[in-house]
């Protein structure tokens, strides 16, 4: 917890997870990211059992909470929704001219034709954004160049979710300005502007989210109920030992690793884990299927609280993927007092989706 000013013309982005609240402020100096204040709760998931729309009222009254110990400055909030509650396709459109890509009114009403043949809901329900998935031909195109194809990445969540979401952060006395799609946020965070192709894998307490990033767009997205607490229960059922036992094995795993000269995870973590690793092939053999080979994966990116187990994890992915594998720095972007720079370190990961949220406000 740390409150480092009290400057106005900030941006709070609030991060809900089932597992924590976290909540970043941030404020522009000279155009670049400053570390306003940092803070969050631990344990939320065993208050709310990870539904925190259906207990506003708990959700709300721990936001207040964490914000008022941060000393946040500001009551406008930009936050996310997570993937599992976002409906997300590509749609093309073909035959326009450049200059039509950057016609927001035009594109939104001809996207609005084709998202009514595919949506779960009628339109009016739902509430969507889109973003155009840029291409070599189309950033070398000028303005009157006709695009044959032109394809954009829908995400839309219904009017219900979106109003709950809302009533949260009024609440708790806050007035939500903007809401996100969590993959967004971590591109703003962990990859800005490369344009090479990027999986990020973000794996929190209970949940892994995925996403193959190109030309910093979210493509593809997909998530996994598998998380830290996973690992703990496959220990835990192992060994026989109890869940504070494994919790604490955990920690003590990088000791212990580096004590053995073990270059391998012990099988109970091994075995917790695979259903990540099988999912990551799963999604590049899907992207390749569907965009073919002609880039090819160049990293993967990892972030959230289960990415630091045992200080290993890059590396036991790099070397069973044999693709480039390291754990994102999400203050890397951000100005700050160096004298904080090894507590972020140690909780950067945790932090990547309210980092993102902050910095939309901003870059």
């Amino acid at each position: 917890m740390s409150a480092l000013g009290s400057k106005s013309n900030s941006y709070l982005g609030v991060d809900l997870s089932p597992d924590a609240i976290k909540v970043v402020e941030l404020k522009s100096e000279k155009g670049k990211p400053q570390l306003v204040t940092y803070g969050y709760t631990e344990a939320k998931g065993d208050v709310l059992k990870g539904d925190f729309i259906n207990n506003k009222n708990i959700t709300s009254t721990m936001l207040k909470e964490v914000a008022d110990k941060a000393k946040t400055t500001t009551k406008s909030v930009l936050a996310a929704l997570p993937t599992s509650l976002v409906f997300s396709s590509v749609i093309k459109l073909q035959g326009l001219i450049k200059k039509d890509l950057e016609n927001g009114p035009k594109v939104k009403a001809l996207l609005s034709e084709e998202l009514k043949k595919i949506l779960p809901r009628p339109l009016e329900e739902m509430n969507f954004d889109f973003n155009l998935i840029k291409t070599e031909d189309i950033e070398r195109a000028t303005s009157s160049d006709k695009i044959e194809v032109a394809k954009f990445l829908i995400t839309a969540a219904t009017n219900e979710v979106v109003g709950e979401y809302a009533q949260i952060f009024k609440q708790a006395g806050f007035q939500l300005t903007s809401l996100d799609i969590e993959s967004f946020a971590l591109v703003r965070s962990l990859i800005g502007n490369d344009k090479s192709l990027i999986m990020i894998v973000d794996i929190g307490e209970n949940r892994t989210n995925l996403s193959i990033v190109n030309l910093t767009i979210p493509v593809l997205s997909r998530g996994i109920a598998v998380g830290g607490a996973t690992v703990t229960k496959s220990i835990s059922d192992s060994l026989s030992i109890t869940i504070s036992e494994a919790e604490n094995y955990k920690k003590d795993l990088a000791i212990m690793m580096e004590q053995e000269k073990l270059e391998e995870y012990p099988k109970p973590v091994e075995v917790a884990i695979s259903p990540i690793v099988t999912e990551i092939k799963y999604m590049l053999k899907t992207y390749y299927e569907q965009m073919g080979t002609e880039k090819t994966l160049d990293k993967i990116i990892l972030t959230g609280g289960g990415s630091l187990l045992g200080n290993n994890l890059d590396k036991y992915l790099a070397k069973n993927l044999n693709i480039r594998t390291y754990i994102g720095d999400p203050w890397a972007r951000i100005i700050y007092p160096e004298e904080l720079k090894p507590v972020l370190q140690e909780i950067g990961p945790r932090f990547s989706v309210a980092l993102g949220l902050a910095m939309r406000g901003i870059i």
